[in-house]
């Protein structure tokens, strides 16, 4: 025992970046492993659940293809290892955790929480954990265990080909790629196949440098972590045809059949004894090698790709390989992914300047080279065979070869460089990966299943803009609302604030729901989501507490503005589609939850030009452009539309009504068309300078008019004191140049 210590102490000493490196790697992947919720690493749940299988009915399970989906055609050895590892570890029930959030996947693409939670996680989930969460985190830190002799081997394997800050390097590229990091703190058979394939790899690099055959039981060994392998996940077949690569060129430089004949013996006899009866047991169960069949039975097969429909999966590739979390759903900074775009193509261009230098190696060094381009082209044309049959294949299948992929990004970098700068070129490349591992953590996936914010009686007092204290049902009380920003553009997004307070806790989930209504109350904008964008269930509610529920909600690009849009809310049962009753601080019912408005502006360049030019100018830099008629000519009896077309030059100081009058030779008022401008929904008030729009008026005409030529009036007046509002000219209306003509 005091010899290993010693052992340790001596290589931490001679490896002092390398072991600080591994210490961060377990601190960060503990922390991803804690931040992410339950069951939205992907396929976690599947993956839970085939451990929890084992551990209960002790034996496999079999693929049931009339079921919902699940990973019961994997090889088993994960399953079986952690099943045994976290038996004692408490169990609890998986219920309470798995209630599925209906409104899940929102806007992908979009970096954010809105909507990025697949389940609803509560307060069990927070310290102090329930059984079934201690249970969960515990089966991840196995995980992050397999990961930390990845991230060893990938020193070593790098140690042997490069200097030892390049190696310092390489490591940090695989130890903090962020979705590696939450790949090593999620329960999935990825991390111990990683770990295995790796191993398998740098086997394999060790047996192939050699300069005399190696003994039989080097062959064994390889055979043995490949058999592991390949029981662990199907992506490690392509170990398979690599090991015959490396024993083939070993041979061939060694001049040596007897060589080829036992390595190759040794490893196939090694790899069936270990593999050979699950391969059996997919023939049959499935009726075929791999067990695939099975697979693609329940989770369906995918169209074939056309040429475009690489570049998408090329683009998902890399930010699911560097960092995009859960489903591929939460992802960084489009930033982030042009500096993950410039390292590699970065790092691959210094490749091809190292291509050059190939027979510059001894023949040893060559034939490692082409057992790790090998590796990396084998795995990357199995992913693509793999690709054109299944959904959902990401980055994060190319971690099997992440040592090689760091390794060579790093190496392709140095050849840009002279030797002696490669130690503060590594700092740099460490230095920026440390900085992208927290980044991605604290920037993208705590926030993206943070719960809205608590806020305190004097915080809310601050923060509510428009207080309503409208109580809805027996479950919750809208204590009033905020709009950001005061006036949106269309196919922009408005935020609406939400400050609930709830009554109790709920027993059933309610969902929010909040529109905009414009022009003949036409619905522009909608959002029905989950309080908190899916992060805060009701069932999970506090009495007492009040939440800031801030929801955007999307404007419709072919809105017209400008105009005032109603805004309203509530909570509704998704089930039946029944709105909570809404009452006022008195306790009246409030029928249509209109809690407020927000400002659509309008695109001056979208206005249409009036049929008839006017000029006229108003106090306050009100332009009349113009207008134009229905007509000119009609009945007795009918109705005429007027449409005016105004400019103004900001707001007006009070809210004016538009009148409309028609008259006779004499100025007599024959019939009017008074209204605020457009019906009332865009008051003078809130008008701001730029805007131009049309304004409709309806004059119906008496129908005992006598026949003859009529004009229109128009101007504008305060109806709290009748005051008009005058010209520029000092007339307090104008007269429209066009006669109307009634037969």
């Amino acid at each position: 025992m005091t010899s290993v210590v010693g052992r340790l102490r001596d290589a931490i000493t001679h490896h002092r970046a390398a072991a600080l490196i591994l210490g961060l790697y377990l601190i960060l992947a503990t922390a991803y492993n804690l931040a992410d919720p339950l069951f939205e690493p992907p396929d976690e749940l599947l993956h839970y659940d085939f451990i929890r299988f084992v551990q209960r009915e002790r034996r496999l399970p079999v693929v049931d293809v009339s079921a919902p989906p699940t990973e019961y055609h994997q090889p088993p050895l994960y399953y079986i290892v952690t099943a045994l590892v976290t038996a004692p570890l408490p169990q609890g029930e998986l219920e309470p955790h798995t209630l599925v959030n209906p409104f899940w996947g929102y806007e992908i693409g979009k970096m954010g929480r809105d909507n990025k939670n697949q389940f609803l996680h509560g307060p069990a989930q927070r310290f102090p954990f329930d059984s079934l969460t201690w249970s969960v985190h515990l089966t991840r830190a196995l995980s992050t265990l397999f990961g930390c002799g990845t991230v060893l081997l990938a020193y070593l394997m790098a140690r042997r080909l490069v200097s030892e800050p390049l190696a310092v390097a390489s490591m940090a590229v695989v130890a903090f790629t962020p979705n590696f990091l939450l790949t090593s703190g999620a329960v999935t058979n990825d991390s111990l196949l990683v770990l295995l394939s790796v191993a398998g790899g740098v086997s394999l690099l060790s047996l192939v440098a050699r300069e005399a055959a190696p003994p039989p039981v080097a062959w064994v060994g390889l055979a043995a972590l490949l058999g592991l392998a390949m029981l662990t996940k199907l992506s490690a077949w392509p170990l398979l045809p690599l090991a015959a690569l490396g024993v083939t060129l070993l041979a061939g430089r060694l001049r040596s059949w007897r060589l080829f004949v036992t390595a190759g013996a040794l490893l196939m006899s090694g790899v069936a004894l270990l593999g050979g009866w699950w391969v059996l047991r997919n023939l049959r169960l499935y009726g075929d090698l791999t067990g695939l069949s099975s697979m693609w039975a329940v989770w369906g097969v995918r169209e074939p790709l056309g040429g475009a429909d690489y570049l998408i999966e090329l683009r998902n590739f890399h930010t699911t390989f560097w960092a995009n979390f859960g489903y591929g759903n939460v992802p960084a900074p489009g930033w982030a992914y042009v500096l993950t775009g410039i390292f590699t193509i970065g790092g691959m261009a210094g490749l091809l300047k190292l291509a050059f230098r190939v027979r510059e190696l001894s023949l040893e060094r060559r034939d490692q080279v082409i057992v790790l381009v090998g590796w990396a082209v084998i795995t990357l044309l199995a992913l693509i065979w793999y690709l054109q049959r299944t959904f959902s294949v990401t980055g994060r299948q190319l971690y099997p070869v992440l040592p090689v992929i760091a390794l060579g990004l790093v190496g392709g970098w140095a050849a840009f460089f002279p030797p002696e700068w490669h130690s503060r070129m590594a700092g740099v490349i460490v230095g920026l990966m440390v900085a992208f591992a927290l980044g991605a953590w604290a920037g993208v996936l705590i926030p993206a299943y943070r719960p809205a914010p608590r806020l305190t009686e004097e915080q809310a007092t601050q923060a509510i803009a428009h207080r309503l204290d409208w109580q809805l049902g027996d479950v919750v009380t809208l204590l009033g609302y905020s709009v950001l920003p005061s006036s949106v553009n269309p196919g922009e997004e408005v935020e609406v604030t939400l400050y609930w307070q709830p009554l109790r806790t709920p027993e059933q989930n309610y969902t929010v729901f909040v529109q905009l209504f414009g022009e003949e109350n036409r619905r522009v904008g909608a959002r029905d989501t989950y309080p908190g964008l899916g992060n805060d269930p009701t069932i999970y509610w506090r009495p007492g507490e009040i939440i800031a529920d801030s929801i955007p909600v999307p404007i419709s690009p072919d809105a017209q503005g400008p105009i005032l849009l109603d805004i309203v809310a509530g909570l509704y049962d998704l089930e039946t589609g029944e709105r909570l009753p809404v009452h006022d601080p008195d306790g009246n019912v409030i029928e249509h939850p209109l809690i407020g408005t927000v400002r659509l502006a309008g695109r001056p360049e979208d206005a249409a030009l009036p049929a008839y030019e006017s000029g006229a100018v108003f106090e306050g830099e009100l332009r009349l452009e113009g207008y134009d008629l229905s007509t000119t000519m009609l009945e007795a009896g009918s109705t005429l539309l007027l449409t005016l077309y105004w400019a103004p030059g900001g707001p007006l100081d009070a809210a004016y009504t538009v009148f409309v009058h028609l008259v006779d030779e004499s100025g007599e008022i024959i019939a009017q068309g008074d209204a605020p401008p457009r019906g009332g929904r865009y008051p003078s008030t809130v008008w701001e300078a730029g805007d131009r729009f049309p304004d409709p008026h309806l004059i119906t005409l008496p129908p005992d008019l006598p026949p003859g030529e009529y004009y229109l009036l128009v101007g504008l007046y305060d109806p709290q004191n009748n005051t008009r509002l005058p010209l520029a000219g000092g007339e307090d209306h104008v007269r429209l140049g066009r006669a109307i003509h009634v037969r």
